[in-house]
């Protein structure tokens, strides 16, 4: 856990950790939205993710922020019976949780017919 004191130094290094999750996020969205899109060999979570949302028939963005929530609830009410405290559940996180799956939707509703339409992939 890092530690987090009051004084400036601090401050500045917390904002730079953020920016740097936020880009993260962004990219992380993006490319995990170019994979699945284009029907690429996708990463273990990122195809049971897309499968879901095949069958469902719901967009991957909203299936990738509920299969992520279902998740981290998973670990939450783990730790909280198994240990009694949060573990390895941050602020950063959640945001990683929430943000990816928006990212895969919005990057999806500004740029997926485009790039199935040059791509050549037909549903």
């Amino acid at each position: 856990m890092p530690e987090f004191s009051s004084n400036a130094e601090n401050s500045g290094q917390i904002i730079i950790r953020f920016l740097v999750l936020l880009l993260a996020i962004i990219l992380t969205g993006i490319g995990a939205a170019l994979s699945l899109d284009m029907r690429l060999v996708p990463n273990p979570g990122d195809g049971i993710v897309q499968a879901i949302a095949d069958i469902i028939h719901k967009n991957v963005g909203y299936t990738k922020n509920c299969f992520d929530l279902f998740n981290i609830t998973i670990t939450i009410v783990l730790g909280l019976s198994l240990r009694g405290q949060l573990i390895g559940v941050g602020i950063g996180t959640v945001l990683a949780v929430i943000g990816v799956g928006r990212i895969i939707a919005l990057f999806n509703h500004l740029a997926q017919e485009k790039m199935e339409r040059l791509s050549g992939i037909e549903y």
